[in-house]
């Protein structure tokens, strides 16, 4: 069974605390501005420890999202919700006939969704209600009022957020839970 333990209260901590020799370590300025963060590990016998800068970018380069990828039963029935129902634009520029399946890629915003018909792993009923409680992709928008009243006249269900903010959550014609947050 793995474990995992984040500790980073030595590490934040203001005040001196002994080194590896048993004298003071007493951070940097550069210290208080990114606290550090040591993250530890354990699966089986083994321990992986790490130590980075909790606010610093990884090496490789983090740029964005540039994707996600959402299944679906039936290519044009969630073309239909998608693009018909939410407006989202279809990418040509992205292959559809190099792949060993079916599937659109769709803009939101400068990211996309990458709709693949493929066998859904994950059950269609037992689902939360609520998809705010479920795996759930999120996108922004600019007015949550408009959406819902989309989804009134089409029949789609929907909660809205829990926590009283701005947020819509429905469900597409594969149960994939969806969140509209207003930005």
């Amino acid at each position: 069974m793995a474990t995992r333990c984040v500790s980073s209260l030595a590490l934040l901590s203001p005040t001196p605390s002994p080194s590896s020799s048993g004298k003071a370590c007493v951070p940097s300025a550069a210290a208080h501005r990114r606290p550090r963060t040591r993250l530890s590990v354990a699966t089986g016998g083994e321990q992986l420890v790490t130590a980075q800068e909790a606010s610093q970018e990884p090496d490789y380069g983090v740029v964005s999202v540039h994707h996600v990828g959402i299944l679906c039963e039936n290519l044009e029935r969630s073309m239909a919700f998608y693009k018909d129902l939410l407006g989202l634009k279809v990418n040509p520029a992205r292959p559809t006939d190099k792949l060993p399946y079916r599937g659109a890629w769709l803009w939101v915003g400068s990211e996309m969704i990458h709709l693949m018909e493929l066998p859904n792993p994950d059950p269609l009923t037992g689902r939360p209600e609520h998809g705010g409680r479920d795996r759930h992709t999120c996108i922004a928008i600019k007015d949550v009022s408009k959406l819902k009243e989309i989804f009134d006249k089409a029949g789609i269900r929907y909660t809205l957020s829990k926590s009283g903010r701005p947020a819509i959550f429905a469900r597409d014609p594969d149960e994939n839970a969806l969140e509209f947050t207003q930005v």
